[in-house]
């Protein structure tokens, strides 16, 4: 044997050795911190279903950043603060970008078809590309020429009967979505289309919390037949009904109206048309796609606005501000448009403001660790296959990274430090997701909040409140103030 020959496969030798020392020693550090479970059952008891974020906030005032909780032997590892975040789902997200797959919303309802389910690998590049092709920055500018009519219609709505703003908003922003996703024509409050996608939106919002059903708990509840009546075999039932439906019929709507040369141009229509070969995995692909693009966009950007309303009735001054910045520039002769927007910096600090002040996700939608993986962090083990949830809420309420964290405050932007950098960091690298799972559509979505925010400041004034407290805020994955009301009158401005 050659010299060469023996030192390579010395040095491969030497290579594997290190390889296996490294992973006996990564088995044998500690797991994170974390409350003490029970025998078997481990932290299934102590799971929230609701308002969990605040739960794993109030955990990492004892714990740390960094917590392990297991359930009957799953490992859950919940990210309290913005530098393990991105550890770990930014800076690995080769290896953090999975889904854990809930018996609930997977198995019984039927998600495990849903891209927002899809494990880390070819689909999942597949769903993002697709969605690149109409939701990348740029493209987004194309569609500014349809979201401007749709907020002129949104403002005459608000003139004509203020108290119905909630449905204002809705509708706003369902039209645009439904033209965009579909080429779907929104006329009221009564369309089937956006009555389906907000029964959507409700159901998921409560299928992906963490605990919110036993049978995620105690994975062999799923054999337990439907003829007992048990009641999340009911709602597995009834949300199955929902999400069928609201994958087919948009989307055989479309295809009904290429073939009568009827179609709008839109998403759905131009998956249609520009594949050639239509293969039944590729519709099912282009059907679910198609549905995650209007049930995702719809209720996040309503309630952004909702949180945005709210905030201008509990906070005059600081309405008055951005409405004095929106006067500065535009005089009273026109609204201002997306042009404007880079001249409009309180304008802007309100935005990201109502992003971080209660946002729309406190926690992300869950990652999972790759289950051939095993991971080290911090001198700690992160078992392989581990869920891992981002509470976002607990990084834009970090006093350390915002000062009086609970206080509305859009001021918070505009400082800088001796370098020029923002004091406050932008909010919106929390409130859109994380690594290989960020929104595909935060351009679209921010966009949308951006003119109907600055139009409403130009034309009203919001407040106050009717009653004497704030609302509470819903307590699930897609958080929205409750039910409201405040005034909104006409500002003393010509249009």
């Amino acid at each position: 044997m050659s010299l060469s020959v023996f030192n390579a496969l010395f040095a491969a030798a030497g290579f594997t050795l290190l390889v296996v020392l490294l992973r006996k020693r990564t088995h044998r550090l500690p797991l994170p911190p974390g409350p003490q479970g029970y025998p078997l059952i481990g932290n299934a008891l102590d799971i929230p279903a609701k308002y969990p974020w605040l739960t794993y906030f109030e955990w990492s005032k004892t714990f740390g950043d960094v917590i392990h909780i297991s359930a009957l032997g799953q490992s859950i590892i919940i990210l309290n603060s913005a530098e393990a975040i991105s550890d770990l789902l930014e800076r690995k997200s080769s290896i953090y970008s999975d889904r854990p797959l809930p018996i609930m919303a997977g198995e019984l309802v039927g998600y495990k078809d849903s891209p927002i389910m899809f494990q880390n690998g070819p689909r999942h590049r597949e769903f993002r590309r697709l969605f690149s092709e109409v939701l990348s920055a740029r493209k987004v500018k194309e569609w500014r020429p349809v979201q401007e009519p749709k907020v002129g219609s949104l403002l005459k709505g608000l003139a004509g009967s203020p108290i119905e703003f909630h449905e204002h908003i809705r509708l706003f922003v369902a039209s645009l979505i439904f033209e965009l996703s579909h080429g779907h024509i929104v006329q009221d409050e009564d369309d089937p289309l956006l009555k389906m996608a907000k029964q959507v939106d409700n159901d998921y919002s409560e299928l992906v919390i963490p605990g919110n059903f036993l049978v995620d708990v105690f994975p062999f509840l799923r054999y337990v037949p439907e003829w007992t009546g048990v009641k999340f075999k009911r709602k597995a039932a009834q949300f199955r009904q929902t999400i069928t439906e609201a994958v087919d019929w948009p989307y055989q709507q479309v295809k009904d109206q290429i073939a009568t040369g009827t179609a709008l141009p839109s998403f759905t229509q131009n998956l249609i048309e520009n594949t050639e070969n239509l293969t039944k995995e590729n519709e099912k692909l282009f059907k679910w796609a198609a549905m995650v693009f209007f049930t995702a966009g719809a209720d996040t950007s309503v309630s952004a606005l909702s949180s945005f309303i709210l905030a201008m009735a509990l906070h005059p001054e600081k309405q008055r501000k951005a409405q004095e910045e929106i006067d500065r520039l535009v005089g009273t002769e026109r609204r201002p448009t997306f042009e404007d927007r880079s001249q409009l910096p309180y304008v802007e600090s309100i935005i990201k403001e109502v992003y971080r002040w209660n946002p729309v996700g406190p926690i992300a939608v869950p990652h999972k660790l790759s289950s051939d993986t095993t991971d080290e962090y911090r001198q700690w083990r992160i078992p392989k296959g581990s869920v891992v949830i981002a509470n976002s809420w607990a990084v834009m309420h970090n006093e350390e990274i915002y000062p009086s964290p609970f206080e509305f405050s859009p001021e918070r932007y505009l400082g800088r430090d001796p370098s020029g950098n923002q004091v406050n960091p932008d909010p919106r690298k929390f409130a859109f997701g994380y690594g290989r799972r960020v929104c595909p559509g935060q351009a679209l979505a921010d966009d949308t909040v951006y003119i109907a925010v600055v139009s409403i400041l130009t034309l009203f004034n919001v407040g106050p409140l009717k009653s004497e407290d704030a609302p509470k805020y819903t307590p699930y994955l897609i958080s929205h103030p409750e039910a409201f009301e405040c005034d909104i009158t006409p500002r003393t401005r010509v249009s």
